[in-house]
């Protein structure tokens, strides 16, 4: 997965009206960014009632660096499990879907083990996991945010392993957080740095924190960040884009 990504989480935000609004903003705004020539991947992750009409958007925008995620799923690919959605289902639309995130953890109660099915789940259908590891407290033992990277690779084939991306969310560092704190981008890179060794390189990790204006320059600048999962900042067309030109702007000049 060459280049740098930018994934954008709209959360439980936007009916269909609203979404179709913002993906239409994004997307002129970005006709008029001079980044045409970078490898920046853009994936846009609406509620699971937003996904057709914002699929039909991007399509219709023949950028074909913009890519479609969804925000969760089940670990089964059909079944009798009401209300659910599966990884099957989405591959109509999606090519991405974001595990593990850390709200599903704290208030649906999701383990490493579930997360754990829904992953090789996922895989078997032929989408790409954006799998959330999450530090609840700065300077949390690594052995805690290992663990979570291990049992998330349990039993997944080796060659599959290249088509996951992690993405290391400090929770002490978002902003519904109520001992909140910045996170260094130094200390991002390092923790990303560790995880990446765990996974032999094999992996890109991106970082999600509370990414906006205000700190991105800083993070584009530490060379481990594959990417970032952008939630609040996301569903503001101008803040989103601004993010998504500093980036794109610092991988051309890598280019």
């Amino acid at each position: 997965m060459k280049g740098k990504f930018v994934v954008a989480n709209w959360k439980m935000n936007c009916n269909i009206s609203e979404a179709k609004a913002l993906v239409s903003e994004i997307i002129e705004s970005y006709k008029k960014l001079k980044i045409v020539n970078c490898k920046l991947k853009i994936v846009l992750c609406p509620p699971f009632t937003a996904l057709q009409s914002v699929s039909l958007i991007i399509r219709s925008s023949d950028y074909s660096f913009i890519h479609l995620g969804a925000q969760n799923c089940h670990f089964m690919p059909c079944g009798a499990y009401t209300g659910e959605i599966s990884p099957k289902m989405l591959k109509d639309f999606c090519d991405f879907v974001i595990l593990g995130h850390s709200e599903r953890r704290k208030f649906f109660g999701e383990t490493d083990e579930l997360i754990n099915k829904k992953i090789r789940t996922v895989l078997d259908v032929g989408l790409c996991p954006i799998v959330c590891i999450d530090e609840y407290k700065k300077g949390e033992k690594s052995e805690i945010i290992f663990n979570q990277v291990e049992k998330a690779i349990q039993d997944v084939k080796e060659k599959d392993l290249e088509k996951i991306i992690f993405a290391y969310e400090p929770i002490w560092a978002i902003s519904t957080s109520a001992d909140r704190q910045d996170c260094e981008p130094s200390y991002a890179s390092k923790i990303i740095k560790e995880i990446k060794e765990l996974l032999h390189n094999k992996t890109p990790v991106f970082y999600g924190g509370s990414v906006d204006v205000s700190n991105i320059s800083a993070f584009v600048n530490e060379q481990m960040l594959d990417g970032f999962l952008v939630g609040g900042a996301s569903l503001k067309p101008k803040s989103f884009i601004k993010i998504i030109e500093t980036v794109g702007a610092k991988d051309v000049s890598k280019s």
